[in-house]
């Protein structure tokens, strides 16, 4: 982690070690690339619980969680040749459950033997190994050793901070809501069809979109991935989360609200 932010910077800025947990606090620093200024967060490390001690550690591991809630963007640091670990899935959880956009930074991919399937391979099990950012995180491989890709961390990190505050129009949005749900509608749970009357997107940083249905505990888990899949086949948003918000509604008042919603000419 230490070795990417001095990379980065292209001069030493934190220390590096191969003991763990040797960065006790969180560095800001500074790198100017092609014009924008970006900064990055050298967080302490986050160790496994029961090498987690008392007093200082925590307040180490604390501050660097704290970190995540600051950020614009998160670069989840992957080391390839441990794999995925239970406090990187720790960590994936709580980019998701704060907001915060992602880039899956999976390093020392110099140090891996590869053949024609190995990206391909790599990419699914970050996808399936992290759950909670795998499906929508975009993943840059590369290693902090000798540079190699680093500087795609700036393009993916740029892009998902675009994601991250962008704004779907109203008629678009329910465009591709509809036409999902014509290809594919709801199942029928506990004898209730479920409905969907229409979608508004309310607020960005992470885009958030309201579903106005007739009762939301009709569409399952199942249901709401097939709809979130299909949005970001058709509008993107690679690199950012989307909360999504189910309202019930009877249907009267629901076209009620979506006229009212509409811009008025003049």
């Amino acid at each position: 982690k230490s070795s990417l932010i001095n990379r980065l910077a292209g001069k030493p800025r934190s220390i590096v070690s191969d003991v763990a947990g040797t960065t006790r606090d969180s560095i800001d620093v500074d790198v100017d690339y092609n014009g924008d200024v970006y900064t990055f967060v050298d967080t302490a490390g986050v160790r496994k619980r029961q090498k987690v001690e008392a007093g200082s550690e925590w307040l180490m591991v604390n501050r660097a969680l704290k970190s995540v809630r600051r950020s614009d963007v998160v670069l989840l640091l992957i080391d390839a040749t441990d794999g995925v670990r239970d406090q990187d899935r720790t960590l994936a959880a709580r980019i998701a459950e704060e907001g915060r956009a992602c880039v899956v930074v999976v390093n020392k991919w110099d140090a891996v033997e590869k053949d024609d399937s190995t990206f391909s391979k790599a990419v699914s099990y970050v996808e399936e190994n992290l759950p909670a950012v795998g499906r929508w995180a975009k993943p840059v491989f590369i290693s902090a050793l000798t540079g190699q890709r680093c500087d795609k961390i700036y393009d993916a990190v740029k892009s998902a901070a675009r994601q991250h505050r962008r704004r779907i129009p109203t008629a678009i949005l329910n465009e591709v809501i509809r036409d999902a749900v014509m290809w594919q509608p709801p199942p029928k749970t506990n004898q209730k069809q479920g409905r969907i009357y229409y979608a508004n997107q309310i607020s960005t940083a992470p885009p958030t979109i309201v579903l106005f249905c007739n009762d939301p505990s009709a569409f399952g888990d199942g249901y709401k991935r097939y709809l979130d899949r299909k949005f970001r086949e058709n509008l993107g948003f690679e690199g950012s989360p989307i909360r999504w918000v189910w309202r019930g509604k009877k249907l009267r008042a629901a076209k009620k609200e979506f006229v009212s919603k509409k811009p008025h000419a003049g």
